[in-house]
């Protein structure tokens, strides 16, 4: 393992696995905090940040990218994971790859 928190991993291929500290539970069934807010608060953890814009996976998926400061990584997460996953206390795996031509675009506009 390349780095650990309580709520979120990074492995020594650069894939995450991460899940909802307990102690927002609470706050998400009675909707004081969101999903994403309590995601990016977990992956600010490690300095994985959203960038870029929201799009299509599918006919009924929407997803986002995620750059890893530390390792120079990036992400997709499927959006219904959230729900699926993070919000039922399992632990998400996100699959790490090396930023392309369009990804470092992306990357160096946001993070200007």
């Amino acid at each position: 393992m390349k780095r650990e928190h309580d709520n979120i991993k990074e492995f020594t291929n650069g894939n995450l696995s991460i899940r909802f500290p307990a102690e927002y539970k609470a706050q998400l069934k009675n909707g004081t905090v969101s999903a994403i807010e309590v995601l990016s608060w977990t992956l600010d953890e490690l300095d994985c940040y959203f960038i870029g814009e929201e799009f299509c996976l599918g006919n009924d998926a929407m997803g986002a990218m995620i750059y890893n400061c530390y390792s120079d990584l990036v992400y997709i997460i499927n959006f219904n994971d959230i729900e699926k996953v993070l919000a039922a206390g399992r632990w998400l795996r996100l699959y790490a790859r090396i930023p392309d031509k369009d990804d470092r675009e992306i990357i160096n506009e946001w993070m200007a």
